[in-house]
């Protein structure tokens, strides 16, 4: 079973085809799918469209990149719609994003303790968006005693891999891992210990070599599977029980 636990089916970048882009999917062997929010209007439309469809997931969260939006008002509505919606399996994504700095980084690292609480709170798992800030991200994340996470896009050293996996946490490997530039990130993902490796597409965006600069969606987050079979030679034959069972686990579903 493929899950696709990373998809932005809600942008605007799937208004011509969006229906057609979840048949591909269904027909490519993705059997479920977590869309995901990250900001305030985008967390209502990718609940909406989750409820759409049966094998449809969704969450709800404030990017480090939208983290003005923040406020109580928001937390509130976040907190009441999580604890009526059945569809809502995590917070996220947030986190912090040192490489594009365009919200203040104090402001980005207050948000994101508070989505951690709001999670906590609400015992869901959390998707966290971490670049260029790995350090202050698992520091933050141990005050405030989180659990349950997966780092989402993971593009960091083998190091901060090992961050991650020693807290419990997953890393999540996209059509990144498919770039002729990419060595050091697969070396991270053929070094990942099996329970704690996901694959995603984060669609629209980041698709994989064959294409590359093309509009990414759920469909292709086949050959990144692939790719990691090609590194995992010697766990291929279990790789997608492996890899679904991780998602599963994680997000309840």
């Amino acid at each position: 079973m493929l899950i696709d636990c990373h998809a932005h089916l809600h942008v605007d970048a799937f208004d011509s085809d969006r229906a057609q882009a979840v048949a591909r999917a269904r027909a490519a062997g993705v059997e479920k799918l977590i869309n995901v929010g990250f900001d305030v209007e985008g967390n209502f439309r990718s609940l909406a469209l989750a409820q759409d469809y049966e094998f449809m997931y969704s969450t709800m969260g404030i990017h480090p990149h939208c983290a003005s939006e923040w406020n109580e008002e928001v937390a509130s509505e976040i907190l009441k719609t999580c604890k009526i919606e059945s569809k809502i399996v995590a917070l996220g994504e947030m986190g912090l994003d040192y490489y594009k700095t365009f919200e203040p980084v104090e402001l980005q690292q207050t948000v994101f303790r508070a989505q951690l609480r709001l999670a906590k709170n609400l015992g869901l798992p959390v998707i966290v968006h971490c670049r260029d800030a790995f350090a202050d991200a698992y520091e933050i994340m141990d005050q405030e005693g989180t659990e349950r996470a997966l780092i989402h896009c993971f593009t960091g050293t083998m190091k901060e891999a090992e961050m991650a996996w020693d807290r419990g946490y997953y890393t999540a490997f996209t059509g990144i891992i498919t770039y002729p530039s990419a060595e050091a990130l697969r070396e991270v993902a053929r070094t990942c210990p099996l329970d704690k490796l996901i694959v995603e597409t984060d669609c629209p965006y980041l698709a994989p070599q064959s294409h590359r600069g093309e509009r990414n969606e759920p469909a292709f987050m086949v050959e990144t599977f692939e790719m990691i079979k090609s590194l995992r030679p010697a766990d291929a034959q279990v790789l997608e029980v492996s890899i679904s069972t991780n998602v599963q686990v994680l997000f309840g579903l």
